[in-house]
């Protein structure tokens, strides 16, 4: 069965169209709780064959409250207090987003006879991580030329920046001697867009799912206080 990959938190399209809550900024707000909690559970946890689970909050309007699409289900939780929700600060809200995806996971998982302990701990581990998570991605890693050091790539995910990826400049001890971000911080999944590395011509290029480079770290041209790692 395909393997669980990705949770989203949404609202539904009838809050949506009317204007009754900006969808951007609610699902932007959700997005670090759903993907700490995602990578939290075991990478080869099987739901109900679905890879993706979209909690869609508010009135489902025609639509019934439990959709199910080829890799794909849609869960509709009404009623949801968007207004409250709206008032209260950002960590009763994360709070309050894992606490959804904990309820509702489990009643799904009760009806589609899947194992709820998984989720119970990682719900469990969203916790005790304090809603935030960094993460290296081996496969992006390299050795620096001559074994000096290594560049290690971190996804961060984390309140207010939601999606955040460094590159990580550390010497031969394992002290972080530069880190540079990759990509402007955003409430999105960009495991695609940060796909393969490689050192060519000197630089430690990342080229993205499809080919393009999107990101390139150059070293010192020289040593001394003046010289440091420059993203290019």
């Amino acid at each position: 069965m395909l393997r669980f990959t990705e949770l989203r938190v949404d609202s539904s399209p009838g809050i949506t169209q009317a204007g009754r809550v900006l969808d951007l900024a609610f699902r932007a707000d959700a997005y670090h709780v759903a993907a700490i909690f995602t990578a939290a559970l075991p990478v080869d946890y099987v739901l109900d064959g679905a890879g993706v689970l979209t909690l869609q909050c508010g009135p489902p309007g025609d639509e019934p409250s439990y959709q199910h699409f080829p890799g794909a289900r849609v869960v509709c939780v009404d009623p949801f207090d968007f207004a409250a929700y709206a008032r209260t600060d950002p960590a009763t809200r994360e709070r309050t987003m894992l606490a959804l995806i904990e309820q509702q996971g489990l009643a799904l998982i009760a009806r589609v006879g899947a194992d709820p302990a998984p989720w119970r701990a990682a719900a469990a581990a969203v916790r005790a991580q304090d809603f935030q998570r960094a993460c290296e991605v081996p496969r992006l890693g390299r050795a620096l030329p001559g074994r000096g050091g290594k560049i290690q790539v971190h996804r961060c995910l984390g309140a207010g920046f939601g999606e955040r990826w460094e590159a990580r400049v550390l010497d031969r001890s394992g002290e972080l001697i530069a880190c540079h971000t990759m990509r402007t911080p955003a409430a999105l999944d960009q495991r695609d867009w940060f796909k393969r590395s490689a050192w060519e011509q000197g630089v430690f290029v990342v080229r993205q799912r499809l080919g393009p480079v999107v990101f390139t770290l150059a070293p010192p041209t020289a040593q001394g206080p003046g010289s440091c790692w420059r993203a290019v």
